[in-house]
């Protein structure tokens, strides 16, 4: 038995060595021809479209991508054969039948395509969204959109380190629903929970001559609210009620309830530092 496996690994190892060698460059994978391969960058962060499939031209995006990379939100009506991509306040439609393009519901003069379940759109179609930007050059696409503001970048990273979902307010809603002084503020970014829990963060900039008292006095009335809610419903979310935190520092302002509070302040306090 040992002489017929020497004889066999002897067979092998003449055989291996027959093989012809491959240079270096033999062995490099050729780049995939059906994959995408244009470069986005959005709001200054390369986004990762491995997988995607490559579109007919440089200058088509694949747009539930962008939506979900800046916050929004895609949703496919199959009752009447939609997509619907939601970027904040506006929305884009594309109806597969023709694959016609609406942008906040009035049609643009282009077409989408769709390849193998992924919706492209022309780098264009973004510019009718208010406060976006698009460039194109070659097969790279850089978008700029409303979501670059400093603040507003601010408050979503601290949602995203505390695992938070809200719905972000306008001043129009925080003044009608809450009362709250947006008078009071240069700027305001705020985000309100569902009724299954309290989450909340506020982050603004007072403006010149702001009245801090009232501020900081809506504020608490809004905490005392969750607490009086969640202390009989649901009451596993109390002690971050209990937890909040209202902070004035340099003239912005914070107001957090949720995971992570402690961090969630210091991002905060990292970030008005940065801004002297």
């Amino acid at each position: 038995m040992k002489k017929l496996g020497t004889a066999a690994l002897a067979l092998t190892l003449a055989g291996a060595m027959t093989v012809p060698a491959f240079a270096a460059e033999d062995l490099l994978i050729s780049p995939n021809p059906n994959a995408y391969a244009t470069a986005i960058t959005l709001n200054g962060d390369a986004l990762d479209t491995a997988g995607i499939p490559a579109a007919s031209r440089n200058d088509l995006l694949p747009l539930r991508l962008v939506a979900e990379a800046d916050h929004g939100s895609a949703y496919w009506n199959q009752e009447d054969n939609e997509g619907w991509f939601n970027f904040g306040g506006d929305k884009i439609t594309v109806q597969f039948e023709a694959n016609t393009i609406l942008v906040n519901d009035v049609a643009v003069n282009t077409t989408a395509e769709v390849h193998d379940g992924v919706t492209y759109v022309p780098a264009g179609v973004l510019e009718g969204l208010e406060g976006f930007t698009v460039t194109v050059e070659d097969s790279a696409v850089t978008i700029t959109t409303p979501n670059n503001d400093p603040m507003v970048k601010l408050a979503y990273s601290i949602m995203d380190n505390s695992e938070m979902a809200g719905s972000r307010y306008d001043e129009d809603m925080l003044t009608e629903f809450y009362e709250f002084p947006v008078d009071q503020f240069e700027q305001i970014v705020a985000f309100f929970p569902m009724i299954t829990n309290p989450d909340t963060i506020i982050v603004g900039k007072l403006a010149d001559g702001a009245d801090e008292k009232a501020v900081t006095d809506a504020l608490e009335a809004y905490r005392q609210n969750q607490e009086d809610t969640f202390s009989w419903y649901l009451a596993q979310h109390l002690p971050k009620v209990q937890d909040a935190r209202t902070v004035i520092e340099d003239g912005y302002v914070f107001f957090f309830i949720g995971e992570k509070a402690d961090e969630a302040e210091q991002m905060f306090l990292d970030f008005v530092a940065a801004q002297a």
